[in-house]
Protein backbone atom coordinates (compact mmCIF):
# COMPACT_ATOMS: atom_id res chain seq x y z
CA UNK A 1 0.00 0.00 0.00
CA UNK A 2 1.29 3.40 -0.90
CA UNK A 3 2.16 5.70 1.96
CA UNK A 4 0.37 9.01 1.49
CA UNK A 5 1.42 12.38 2.77
CA UNK A 6 -1.35 14.97 2.80
CA UNK A 7 0.29 18.09 4.07
CA UNK A 8 -1.52 21.18 5.30
CA UNK A 9 0.37 24.26 4.18
CA UNK A 10 1.72 26.75 6.66
CA UNK A 11 3.06 30.22 5.90
CA UNK A 12 6.83 29.94 5.93
CA UNK A 13 9.64 32.44 5.65
CA UNK A 14 11.89 30.29 3.44
CA UNK A 15 11.38 27.73 0.65
CA UNK A 16 11.28 24.03 1.45
CA UNK A 17 14.37 21.90 1.52
CA UNK A 18 14.50 19.51 -1.46
CA UNK A 19 12.74 16.18 -1.09
CA UNK A 20 14.29 12.96 -2.29
CA UNK A 21 12.65 10.80 -4.93
CA UNK A 22 10.72 7.87 -3.58
CA UNK A 23 10.02 9.55 -0.25
CA UNK A 24 6.99 11.43 1.03
CA UNK A 25 7.51 15.11 1.64
CA UNK A 26 7.96 15.72 5.34
CA UNK A 27 7.66 19.51 5.47
CA UNK A 28 4.60 21.74 5.07
CA UNK A 29 4.21 22.72 1.44
CA UNK A 30 4.68 26.30 0.31
CA UNK A 31 6.25 28.25 -2.53
CA UNK A 32 7.36 31.82 -3.04
CA UNK A 33 5.90 32.97 -6.38
CA UNK A 34 7.99 36.12 -6.57
CA UNK A 35 11.28 34.26 -6.19
CA UNK A 36 14.17 35.06 -3.89
CA UNK A 37 13.54 35.58 -0.20
CA UNK A 38 10.00 34.71 0.83
CA UNK A 39 7.94 37.07 2.92
CA UNK A 40 4.59 36.15 4.47
CA UNK A 41 2.53 38.37 2.18
CA UNK A 42 4.23 36.87 -0.88
CA UNK A 43 3.93 33.25 0.16
CA UNK A 44 1.58 30.97 -1.72
CA UNK A 45 0.30 28.02 0.28
CA UNK A 46 -1.69 24.92 -0.45
CA UNK A 47 -2.17 21.19 0.04
CA UNK A 48 0.04 18.48 -1.38
CA UNK A 49 -0.38 14.70 -1.55
CA UNK A 50 2.62 12.58 -2.51
CA UNK A 51 2.82 8.81 -3.04
CA UNK A 52 5.80 6.78 -1.96
CA UNK A 53 7.97 5.79 -4.92
CA UNK A 54 8.29 7.33 -8.35
CA UNK A 55 5.09 9.21 -9.23
CA UNK A 56 3.10 8.37 -12.34
CA UNK A 57 2.55 12.06 -12.99
CA UNK A 58 1.47 15.43 -11.64
CA UNK A 59 -2.14 16.52 -11.09
CA UNK A 60 -2.80 20.22 -10.50
CA UNK A 61 -6.16 21.28 -9.01
CA UNK A 62 -7.47 24.83 -9.49
CA UNK A 63 -10.26 25.58 -7.01
CA UNK A 64 -13.30 27.77 -7.48
CA UNK A 65 -14.77 30.96 -6.02
CA UNK A 66 -15.22 30.89 -2.26
CA UNK A 67 -13.21 27.69 -1.93
CA UNK A 68 -9.61 26.84 -1.13
CA UNK A 69 -7.27 23.88 -1.24
CA UNK A 70 -8.99 22.28 1.76
CA UNK A 71 -12.08 21.75 -0.38
CA UNK A 72 -10.01 19.13 -2.22
CA UNK A 73 -8.32 17.43 0.72
CA UNK A 74 -10.09 14.12 0.09
CA UNK A 75 -9.56 14.38 -3.67
CA UNK A 76 -5.83 14.90 -3.22
CA UNK A 77 -5.46 11.80 -1.08
CA UNK A 78 -7.55 9.82 -3.55
CA UNK A 79 -5.26 10.84 -6.42
CA UNK A 80 -2.07 10.13 -4.48
CA UNK A 81 -3.43 6.66 -3.72
CA UNK A 82 -3.33 6.07 -7.47
CA UNK A 83 0.33 7.03 -7.64
CA UNK A 84 0.19 10.71 -8.55
CA UNK A 85 1.63 13.82 -6.96
CA UNK A 86 -1.44 16.03 -6.50
CA UNK A 87 -1.40 19.68 -5.51
CA UNK A 88 -4.00 22.38 -4.90
CA UNK A 89 -2.82 25.91 -4.20
CA UNK A 90 -4.53 28.53 -2.06
CA UNK A 91 -4.46 31.68 -4.12
CA UNK A 92 -3.07 34.78 -2.42
CA UNK A 93 -5.68 37.44 -1.84
CA UNK A 94 -9.47 37.21 -1.65
CA UNK A 95 -12.35 37.36 -4.08
CA UNK A 96 -11.24 36.67 -7.65
CA UNK A 97 -7.42 36.55 -7.34
CA UNK A 98 -6.98 35.08 -10.82
CA UNK A 99 -3.56 36.50 -11.68
CA UNK A 100 -2.16 35.66 -8.25
CA UNK A 101 -3.67 32.18 -8.48
CA UNK A 102 -2.00 31.56 -11.83
CA UNK A 103 1.34 32.85 -10.57
CA UNK A 104 1.10 30.68 -7.46
CA UNK A 105 0.18 27.62 -9.49
CA UNK A 106 3.03 28.05 -11.95
CA UNK A 107 5.46 28.51 -9.06
CA UNK A 108 4.17 25.31 -7.47
CA UNK A 109 4.61 23.41 -10.75
CA UNK A 110 8.19 24.66 -11.10
CA UNK A 111 8.92 23.76 -7.49
CA UNK A 112 7.55 20.23 -7.84
CA UNK A 113 9.29 19.62 -11.15
CA UNK A 114 12.58 20.43 -9.47
CA UNK A 115 11.91 17.50 -7.11
CA UNK A 116 10.26 14.86 -9.28
CA UNK A 117 10.18 13.57 -12.84
CA UNK A 118 6.62 13.61 -14.16
CA UNK A 119 5.83 11.38 -17.16
CA UNK A 120 2.46 13.11 -17.50
CA UNK A 121 0.72 16.28 -16.30
CA UNK A 122 -3.03 16.58 -15.71
CA UNK A 123 -5.02 19.74 -14.93
CA UNK A 124 -8.33 19.72 -13.04
CA UNK A 125 -10.21 23.01 -12.71
CA UNK A 126 -13.53 23.92 -11.11
CA UNK A 127 -15.64 26.99 -11.82
CA UNK A 128 -13.46 30.08 -11.19
CA UNK A 129 -10.44 27.78 -11.46
CA UNK A 130 -11.00 27.73 -15.22
CA UNK A 131 -10.40 31.49 -15.29
CA UNK A 132 -7.13 30.82 -13.47
CA UNK A 133 -6.40 28.14 -16.09
CA UNK A 134 -6.75 30.79 -18.79
CA UNK A 135 -3.60 32.38 -17.36
CA UNK A 136 -1.76 29.10 -16.73
CA UNK A 137 -2.32 27.14 -19.95
CA UNK A 138 -0.50 29.54 -22.30
CA UNK A 139 2.67 28.81 -20.31
CA UNK A 140 2.34 25.22 -19.04
CA UNK A 141 1.93 21.97 -20.96
CA UNK A 142 -0.77 19.50 -19.83
CA UNK A 143 -1.61 16.18 -21.40
CA UNK A 144 -5.27 16.28 -20.35
CA UNK A 145 -7.46 18.96 -18.79
CA UNK A 146 -10.61 18.01 -16.86
CA UNK A 147 -12.77 21.13 -16.75
CA UNK A 148 -15.72 21.02 -14.33
CA UNK A 149 -18.45 23.68 -14.64
CA UNK A 150 -15.76 26.06 -15.84
CA UNK A 151 -16.05 29.84 -15.86
CA UNK A 152 -14.69 30.37 -19.36
CA UNK A 153 -16.02 33.87 -20.19
CA UNK A 154 -15.26 36.34 -17.40
CA UNK A 155 -17.14 39.24 -18.96
CA UNK A 156 -20.30 37.10 -19.10
CA UNK A 157 -19.98 36.23 -15.42
CA UNK A 158 -19.52 39.91 -14.60
CA UNK A 159 -22.60 40.78 -16.70
CA UNK A 160 -24.73 38.22 -14.88
CA UNK A 161 -23.62 39.51 -11.49
CA UNK A 162 -24.13 43.13 -12.58
CA UNK A 163 -27.66 42.31 -13.72
CA UNK A 164 -28.62 40.84 -10.36
CA UNK A 165 -26.62 43.10 -8.03
CA UNK A 166 -29.19 45.94 -7.97
CA UNK A 167 -31.70 43.49 -6.45
CA UNK A 168 -29.40 43.17 -3.44
CA UNK A 169 -28.53 39.52 -4.07
CA UNK A 170 -25.44 39.15 -1.85
CA UNK A 171 -23.66 36.65 -4.10
CA UNK A 172 -24.12 38.90 -7.12
CA UNK A 173 -23.03 42.04 -5.26
CA UNK A 174 -19.87 40.39 -3.99
CA UNK A 175 -19.00 38.68 -7.28
CA UNK A 176 -19.37 41.93 -9.24
CA UNK A 177 -17.14 43.82 -6.78
CA UNK A 178 -14.55 41.04 -6.66
CA UNK A 179 -14.26 40.74 -10.43
CA UNK A 180 -13.93 44.49 -10.83
CA UNK A 181 -11.25 44.54 -8.13
CA UNK A 182 -9.27 41.90 -10.05
CA UNK A 183 -9.43 43.80 -13.31
CA UNK A 184 -9.50 47.37 -12.04
CA UNK A 185 -12.96 48.08 -13.42
CA UNK A 186 -15.71 46.79 -15.67
CA UNK A 187 -15.22 45.06 -19.05
CA UNK A 188 -15.59 48.47 -20.66
CA UNK A 189 -12.84 49.88 -18.42
CA UNK A 190 -10.38 46.98 -18.75
CA UNK A 191 -11.27 44.79 -21.76
CA UNK A 192 -7.79 43.25 -22.01
CA UNK A 193 -7.97 41.99 -18.42
CA UNK A 194 -11.29 40.25 -19.04
CA UNK A 195 -10.02 38.78 -22.30
CA UNK A 196 -6.87 37.40 -20.66
CA UNK A 197 -8.98 35.62 -18.03
CA UNK A 198 -11.53 34.12 -20.44
CA UNK A 199 -10.30 30.64 -21.33
CA UNK A 200 -12.67 30.19 -24.28
CA UNK A 201 -11.07 33.19 -25.98
CA UNK A 202 -7.46 32.02 -25.47
CA UNK A 203 -7.54 28.44 -26.74
CA UNK A 204 -5.15 29.21 -29.60
CA UNK A 205 -2.44 29.85 -26.97
CA UNK A 206 -2.99 26.65 -24.96
CA UNK A 207 -0.62 23.70 -24.96
CA UNK A 208 -3.00 20.90 -23.96
CA UNK A 209 -3.43 17.49 -25.51
CA UNK A 210 -7.12 16.82 -24.84
CA UNK A 211 -9.96 18.06 -22.66
CA UNK A 212 -12.93 16.57 -20.78
CA UNK A 213 -15.68 19.03 -19.82
CA UNK A 214 -18.76 18.70 -17.62
CA UNK A 215 -21.41 21.36 -17.10
CA UNK A 216 -24.85 21.46 -15.50
CA UNK A 217 -27.72 22.42 -17.76
CA UNK A 218 -29.36 24.45 -14.98
CA UNK A 219 -26.27 26.19 -13.59
CA UNK A 220 -27.18 29.52 -12.01
CA UNK A 221 -23.64 30.73 -11.25
CA UNK A 222 -21.68 29.77 -14.38
CA UNK A 223 -24.36 29.28 -17.04
CA UNK A 224 -24.27 26.27 -19.35
CA UNK A 225 -23.25 28.38 -22.35
CA UNK A 226 -19.78 28.82 -20.77
CA UNK A 227 -19.19 25.13 -21.32
CA UNK A 228 -20.60 25.18 -24.84
CA UNK A 229 -18.42 28.14 -25.82
CA UNK A 230 -15.39 26.45 -24.31
CA UNK A 231 -15.83 23.15 -26.13
CA UNK A 232 -16.61 24.90 -29.42
CA UNK A 233 -13.37 26.87 -29.18
CA UNK A 234 -11.35 23.76 -28.32
CA UNK A 235 -12.72 21.76 -31.23
CA UNK A 236 -12.26 24.67 -33.62
CA UNK A 237 -8.55 24.54 -32.77
CA UNK A 238 -8.29 20.79 -33.20
CA UNK A 239 -8.14 19.87 -29.50
CA UNK A 240 -10.08 16.66 -28.88
CA UNK A 241 -12.78 17.36 -26.29
CA UNK A 242 -15.53 15.28 -24.70
CA UNK A 243 -18.49 17.23 -23.32
CA UNK A 244 -20.84 15.97 -20.59
CA UNK A 245 -24.14 17.77 -20.14
CA UNK A 246 -25.36 17.07 -16.60
CA UNK A 247 -29.14 17.18 -16.30
CA UNK A 248 -30.15 15.96 -12.87
CA UNK A 249 -28.52 15.75 -9.47
CA UNK A 250 -29.23 13.66 -6.41
CA UNK A 251 -32.24 14.81 -4.33
CA UNK A 252 -31.29 17.79 -2.21
CA UNK A 253 -28.08 18.33 -4.16
CA UNK A 254 -29.31 20.53 -6.94
CA UNK A 255 -26.74 23.27 -6.34
CA UNK A 256 -27.25 26.87 -7.41
CA UNK A 257 -29.87 26.90 -10.14
CA UNK A 258 -31.09 29.39 -12.71
CA UNK A 259 -34.37 29.90 -10.86
CA UNK A 260 -32.96 31.93 -8.01
CA UNK A 261 -29.18 32.44 -8.10
CA UNK A 262 -29.30 31.01 -4.60
CA UNK A 263 -28.05 27.67 -3.27
CA UNK A 264 -31.45 26.01 -3.47
CA UNK A 265 -33.40 24.01 -6.03
CA UNK A 266 -36.68 22.16 -6.12
CA UNK A 267 -36.76 20.31 -9.45
CA UNK A 268 -33.84 17.95 -8.98
CA UNK A 269 -31.91 19.65 -11.77
CA UNK A 270 -28.15 19.83 -11.42
CA UNK A 271 -27.17 23.41 -10.71
CA UNK A 272 -23.72 24.73 -9.87
CA UNK A 273 -22.15 22.32 -7.42
CA UNK A 274 -20.08 22.75 -4.30
CA UNK A 275 -16.70 21.28 -5.17
CA UNK A 276 -16.07 19.98 -1.67
CA UNK A 277 -19.33 17.98 -1.84
CA UNK A 278 -18.36 14.73 -3.50
CA UNK A 279 -22.02 13.64 -3.72
CA UNK A 280 -23.06 16.46 -6.04
CA UNK A 281 -23.60 15.32 -9.62
CA UNK A 282 -20.94 17.61 -11.13
CA UNK A 283 -18.31 16.92 -8.49
CA UNK A 284 -18.78 13.15 -8.41
CA UNK A 285 -18.92 12.90 -12.21
CA UNK A 286 -15.84 15.04 -12.80
CA UNK A 287 -13.79 13.07 -10.26
CA UNK A 288 -14.94 9.84 -11.94
CA UNK A 289 -13.94 11.21 -15.33
CA UNK A 290 -10.54 12.20 -13.96
CA UNK A 291 -10.11 8.66 -12.62
CA UNK A 292 -10.98 7.26 -16.05
CA UNK A 293 -8.42 9.53 -17.69
CA UNK A 294 -5.78 8.31 -15.25
CA UNK A 295 -6.74 4.67 -15.87
CA UNK A 296 -6.51 5.18 -19.63
CA UNK A 297 -10.14 4.17 -20.18
CA UNK A 298 -11.22 7.67 -21.23
CA UNK A 299 -9.47 9.21 -24.22
CA UNK A 300 -11.29 12.37 -25.43
CA UNK A 301 -12.52 12.13 -29.02
CA UNK A 302 -15.07 14.96 -29.50
CA UNK A 303 -17.92 12.94 -27.96
CA UNK A 304 -21.13 14.40 -26.58
CA UNK A 305 -22.62 12.77 -23.49
CA UNK A 306 -25.72 13.46 -21.39
CA UNK A 307 -25.41 12.51 -17.73
CA UNK A 308 -28.45 12.01 -15.51
CA UNK A 309 -27.79 11.17 -11.88
CA UNK A 310 -30.65 8.66 -11.86
CA UNK A 311 -30.09 7.07 -15.25
CA UNK A 312 -26.36 7.27 -15.81
CA UNK A 313 -24.59 8.54 -18.91
CA UNK A 314 -26.01 8.41 -22.41
CA UNK A 315 -25.32 7.38 -25.09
Amino acid sequence: MRLLALLLVLVLVAPLAPATHGASLVSPYAVCPTGGACHPKQMATGLLAVPEGEPLGLIVILHGYGHNASSHRAHLGHLAAQGYVAVAMDYRGTGFPLAAGAEDTRAAIADLESRFDFPTRILYSVSMGTAVAALVLPHERFDVWVNNEGLSMLHETWAGAALLAPSGNPTAVKAKADIEAECGGTPADAPECYLARSAALRVAEFDVGAVVLAHGLNDGIVPYNHGREMVAALRAHGIASDFYTVVRSNPGGEGTTLSGYTPAGTLGLAGHGTESNATHALTSLSIRLLDEVLAGTLVPADRERVHDHGLGTLP
